[in-house]
């Protein structure tokens, strides 16, 4: 196998740096040069600084056969992405009538009149090749010498993946011959921590460089990400396919879906599917599960009754429960009562303390961890239980306990090992 074309991105914006903008572009970006049997070795952020941005492009120009660089073609004082590049060139920046005709067409086309400003976008570096870009006033250019290339992209979403689909990769697969693919496939899980994860398939990891597989944790949950690079998507799916089953026998019922698929989504096809309604009581979640399985259209088959309550004493009150019943009994009875008076075929609660009172939002961080949520599924048959401690303040449990109490229903619904 030929030797891989190496990539890399840099994306070009101070309100990246800042906070004020997330950098969804060199996700795009290189998920498109993934998809060409591109490696992506590299992607760097910088500010609106000329020196920074030329340094930052002239290393990745240095080690990379191919840099896509995003935004900073603007027509504005601190948009520098064409004279970083005249400068990584060697070149000065030359203007170029044809392009200023295209700005000012594009401008008449609208209705829209043309600022002085807007000229300077009519200048790219030297010898660089334009391209044109019909969704926007920036018009894009590539600077090509023994190196590599460098092809400029604009900032602005729709605009970027117009000129990396439809110009960018073509670019590329004709210069560098590219008759290879990376494919990928994530394994959804759920119910085993990253340590765990990492433990069980820790021989596959070893063992497999291509294709490869890697871990990622998200709250509560941890992706399997098994990655091909072949001569064609045939084969590469063929070896992801023989990985993928040896992954699935060490983590049996964990894995609940693949590719984007979240767990709400799987769970409310799950319930639409067998037919099986539910009704659900949470007090120290706020009502966050409710709230991720309501966002599925299927809801409306499946979830006969949602109730959220923050004290015990209220939902004692309202269900005709024992408060003095341990917490994991009481949530026992929440769920055996719920189901009962919404008729539905089953009943989970999910229960556990509140943070303590007058606590300041910006405090709230600093606040002790918070004792043990109980979850209990009552299926009318029989009962399925779990307690765990989330650890951290009442966000970093919000946003797992969910988690668990979806993959507890998941489970029983399709007859699998109960969480534990």
């Amino acid at each position: 196998m030929a030797e891989p074309v190496r990539g890399e991105i840099v994306a070009i914006g101070t309100e990246m740096l800042l906070g004020d903008l997330i950098d969804t572009n060199s996700a795009f970006i290189a998920d498109q040069l993934k998809s060409i049997g591109v490696n992506m070795y590299f992607k760097t952020t910088v500010g609106d600084n000329l020196d920074r941005i030329a340094g930052v492009i002239k290393q990745a120009h240095e080690r990379s056969q191919v840099v896509i660089t995003t935004g900073g073609l603007g027509p504005t004082v601190d948009d520098l992405t064409r004279e970083a590049c005249a400068k990584v060139m060697g070149v000065e920046l030359e203007f170029r009538q044809d392009l200023y005709d295209y700005i000012s067409a594009y401008f008449s086309r609208r209705g829209f009149h043309m600022s002085d400003n807007n000229k300077k976008q009519a200048y790219i570096p030297a010898g660089a090749t334009p391209i044109e870009n019909p969704r926007g006033t920036a018009p894009c250019f590539m600077c090509e010498d023994e190196r590599g290339v460098i092809i400029v992209s604009p900032g602005v979403p729709h605009e970027m993946r117009y000129i990396i689909t439809q110009c960018a990769v073509p670019i590329l697969q004709e210069k560098f011959d590219l008759g290879e693919v990376i494919r990928t496939k994530v394994l959804k899980t759920c119910g085993l921590g990253e340590s765990r994860v990492d433990e069980m398939i820790s021989d596959l990891f070893r063992e497999s460089v291509n294709p490869s597989i890697g871990v990622l944790a998200h709250p509560g949950q941890v992706d399997v990400r098994i990655t091909a690079r072949a001569k064609d998507i045939e084969e590469a799916n063929n070896m992801i396919a023989g990985l993928e089953v040896k992954v699935r026998e060490i983590l049996g019922s964990a894995v609940y879906a693949t590719g984007n698929a979240t767990l709400e989504e799987t769970l409310a096809r799950v319930l639409a599917q067998s037919g099986r309604t539910i009704a659900i009581v949470e007090s120290n979640t706020g009502g966050a599960l409710i709230q991720r399985l309501n966002a599925w259209p299927e809801r409306v088959q499946f979830l006969k009754r949602g109730v959220v309550g923050l004290h015990t004493e209220e939902l004692a009150r309202m269900f005709g429960v024992d408060e003095g019943e341990s917490p994991e009994n009481f949530a026992r009875a929440l769920a055996r009562r719920v189901r009962e008076e919404s008729g539905a075929d089953m009943g989970l609660a999910v229960f556990g303390p509140n943070p303590p009172e007058n606590i300041e939002p910006e405090n709230s961080r600093r606040a002790p961890a918070l004792g043990d949520t109980h979850m209990a599924l009552d299926t009318g048959d029989d009962v399925f239980t779990f307690t765990a401690s989330f650890g951290g303040n009442e966000q970093f449990v919000q946003s797992r306990a969910p988690i668990y109490g979806m993959e507890l229903v998941r489970r029983a619904v399709l007859g699998l090992d109960p969480l534990t």
